[in-house]
């Protein structure tokens, strides 16, 4: 398997926007961290991460299930995915000022524990894997399924560097984050330019 640099390029630039948008994981790492410290917003952050890379196994076999089953399947997911990415971006725009709560875990365990058990039964955590890694896929860089699980755990790890960190910083990140409406405003609205471009492309972009 071989993706082409460029893609992989602008792969990891949105991954990276996309996991420094303010959201449930974030802030549950944020009060982990002002609760327990930051071994505890560290242990969240895996605990998510580890959630995080299942939910991509568990994309990549049942991408491999659906394409095994018909030819038009992968038409049926860019289109679908392409839908679900442009609403993603709908939403994201419409509460870009918005605050997002969370009770933090002050264990270590424990934060481990919920962030993992919190991130496994979220279903958006699979749609968005199915509608957001197949815009990056190629069918001359190999099996869909492993480049799906291979930009699955991309996507994970660099969510749970960024996390790390947001436990390095935690209170003055959440002051900064809590206290700025335009701060937020302006990462949200990016993802959700992300998030349009990419659906947009899904929806019209044609299979190789």
């Amino acid at each position: 398997m071989a993706l082409p640099a460029e893609t992989y390029l602008v792969f990891l630039a949105g991954a990276v926007l996309l996991n420094i948008t303010p959201g449930p994981d974030m802030a549950f790492t944020l009060a982990s961290s002002i609760k327990g410290g930051a071994r505890s917003g560290i242990a969240a952050a895996i605990g998510i991460g580890c959630g995080s890379l299942v939910w991509a196994g568990a994309t990549a076999v049942g991408l491999a299930a659906l394409l095994s089953a018909s030819h038009h399947a992968l038409t049926i997911i860019r289109i679908a995915g392409g839908c679900y990415l442009v609403y993603l971006a709908v939403q994201t725009y419409r509460h870009r000022r918005e605050t997002i709560e969370a009770t933090g875990a002050g264990d270590a365990v424990a934060a481990f524990r919920a962030g993992l058990i919190t991130n496994l039964l979220n279903p958006k955590v699979g749609l968005f894997y199915i509608a957001f890694l197949p815009a990056f896929t190629s069918e001359a860089a190999g099996p869909l399924w492993a480049q799906v699980l291979f930009l699955g755990a991309v996507f994970s790890v660099s969510g749970v560097i960024v996390l790390i960190a947001v436990a390095g910083a935690a209170g003055r990140l959440r002051d900064r984050v809590a206290s700025s409406a335009a701060l937020r405003a302006r990462i949200r609205t990016a993802s959700a330019l992300v998030f349009g471009g990419l659906g947009l492309h899904l929806i019209f972009a044609r299979n190789p």
